[in-house]
């Protein structure tokens, strides 16, 4: 019996031992039979040969394969082989080798049709799966998985919804693309509403699809929000969701989860008791879903995740007392007045305490009528009509609240862009189909935040001044919050020249972003101001 290790829905990662008592495939070349046993030996060695020396493994186990082309175990490994040494192209063409002289070989077949999803030949991928699924391995969740991110690469969405509804999979898996479907199905009309396409239209497609798949609560959700919204201008319209025809990668593993930091930062075990200190305090704002207008996409998840962080790798203890977490409709403008009261006060009492501010949302620029202009963080009950330093919260005021303080170790986080260019400046609410209303008059020019406001002896980490902040979607974060999260995780140790203790500062984290976006080429400009020596995540020991 073979032994090997797979992991559904991606390519494998560890070559198999070989099953001998497998039959052996008649070929259509001639091949010395004698010399398969030698070749299957040979080729076990090199598998064990692979992990220390993969060049000498994957040498060796060429050898095998010519003297011995129709063991499909030996072919198997040998297009495994090339894969985990970078040579996509030679694997799959090993792959199909292999295939066509042993259709019935599983891993085979899987890793096939994989392979050609990863190298963005999604028709093939979607019509290899298809074979395998009606054929010899029907309900495989690796061939499952294969077909249906293909279709939703294509933009194929409902059929990959209908297919999933007539399957007999099982299992959560299965349940979540087919809920990833239904998603992407009313997004598609969602779209249609918001260019302004007749609603008429709109209405008979989200008629038939509840007709069509009466237990689908998405679509029985869908027609009654499409209705509310046709025939209320302030009814909700969604956020737009990213669509995988337009927002995944056209080539490699799109689902492999290793920029999802959520799960990774729920399983770090905390810090030592005695590393934390009981006069080191944070408050952690994150707003997605503002109230009067449209919102920041992971905003709060940003804000989960780093409060999360700072509970379990920082200085602050897990608790209301010491980490004030506000998302969406808890971030009012008066809730958030007293906590920044709150914060300011622990640091006015103790000089020693170390306070933390951290912001993802809204940020705009307001311009009052003597005509100075300053940046406002907008609370999730601001309303474009009404803004003034009463109804937001005022960074100038804020400066200088904590400017005043005689606190060493203060730093604000503001994930957030202060520029009147339209893709910074927040959204009023409009009608659907029209384009997005900004305050700022489009032939003004456009105004930004100085670097020097910040000055004055305090950090501050602000996103983007110049340019606009921007989402990471494979991470499900801000871009800036994101690679943020990576270097306090660990990447940005040491990164600003000073010796790896084990800790990651604000500076070290600024850098690693900086870079990062450079490599991503993302239209960004973070800055940091004052860097503190605030030692912020502590990555070794426990972990």
């Amino acid at each position: 019996m073979s032994h090997c290790h797979r992991h559904i829905g991606t390519i494998l990662v560890l070559l198999c031992m070989f099953a001998f008592s497998w039959p052996i495939v008649s070929p259509a070349y001639a091949v010395d039979a004698d010399s398969c046993p030698v070749a299957r030996e040979m080729a076990s060695k090199a598998v064990d040969l692979f992990d220390t020396n993969p060049n000498k493994g994957l040498k060796a186990l060429e050898r095998a394969y010519e003297l011995c082309p129709i063991d499909s175990a030996v072919g198997y490994n040998l297009g495994l082989a090339h894969y985990l040494s970078g040579d996509r192209e030679k694997s799959r063409a090993q792959w199909e080798r292999n295939v066509k002289d042993h259709p019935e070989h599983y891993l085979t077949h899987v890793n096939l049709a994989w392979i050609h999803f990863e190298l963005g030949d999604d028709e093939m991928a979607h019509s290899l799966a298809y074979d395998g699924l009606r054929g010899s391995f029907p309900k495989d969740q690796a061939l499952a998985h294969t077909k249906v991110y293909a279709l939703f690469r294509m933009g194929r969405y409902l059929e990959a919804y209908d297919w999933l509804t007539r399957t007999d999979l099982g299992g959560l898996r299965a349940q979540k693309w087919q809920r990833m479907a239904a998603d992407y199905v009313v997004e598609s009309q969602w779209r249609r509403f918001r260019k302004g396409e007749r609603f008429s239209a709109i209405s008979r497609t989200i008629n038939l699809l509840a007709k069509e798949y009466p237990e689908e609560t998405v679509f029985l959700e869908a027609k009654d929000r499409l209705v509310r919204a046709d025939v209320d201008v302030d009814a909700e319209i969604p956020y737009a969701l990213p669509l995988p025809h337009e927002s995944w990668a056209r080539t490699g593993n799109v689902d492999d989860g290793r920029d999802v930091l959520d799960g990774f930062i729920a399983s770090l075990p905390p810090i030592n008791s005695w590393e934390k200190r009981t006069d080191a305090y944070a408050l952690i704002i994150g707003i997605y879903r503002y109230k009067n207008m449209r919102g920041r996409q992971f905003a709060d998840r940003d804000a989960r995740n780093v409060r999360d962080l700072l509970a379990r790798r920082s200085v602050f203890f897990d608790d209301p007392e010491h980490i004030r977490l506000r998302i969406n409709e808890g971030a009012g403008l008066r809730t958030l007045s007293r906590d920044i009261d709150w914060l300011l006060e622990k640091g006015r009492i103790n000089p020693n305490a170390k306070l933390l501010i951290y912001f993802s949302g809204h940020g705009v620029l307001w311009e009052g009528e003597d005509g100075v202009v300053e940046p406002m963080l907008l609370p999730v009950d601001a309303r474009q009509d009404r803004l003034s330093p009463g109804t937001a919260i005022s960074v100038r005021a804020l400066k200088q609240q904590i400017d005043a303080l005689h606190n060493r170790d203060v730093a604000v986080i503001l994930d957030t862009c202060f520029n009147s260019t339209p893709v910074c400046a927040s959204w009023e609410e409009v009608h659907p189909g029209d384009e997005p209303i900004w305050r700022t008059e489009r032939d003004q020019p456009v105004r930004v935040v100085s670097p020097s406001f910040f000055q004055g002896g305090r950090t501050w980490a602000v996103a983007a001044i110049n340019k606009s902040v921007r989402p990471f979607l494979p991470g499900r974060h801000s871009a800036f919050t994101h690679f943020l999260l990576k270097g306090l995780l660990g990447a940005a140790e040491g990164l600003d020249g000073s010796p790896r203790d084990g800790w990651v500062d604000l500076q070290e984290a600024q850098l690693y972003v900086q870079n990062m976006v450079g490599q991503w080429n993302m239209e960004m400009d973070p800055l940091l101001i004052s860097p503190s020596p605030l030692r912020l995540i502590k990555t070794g020991g426990e972990r």
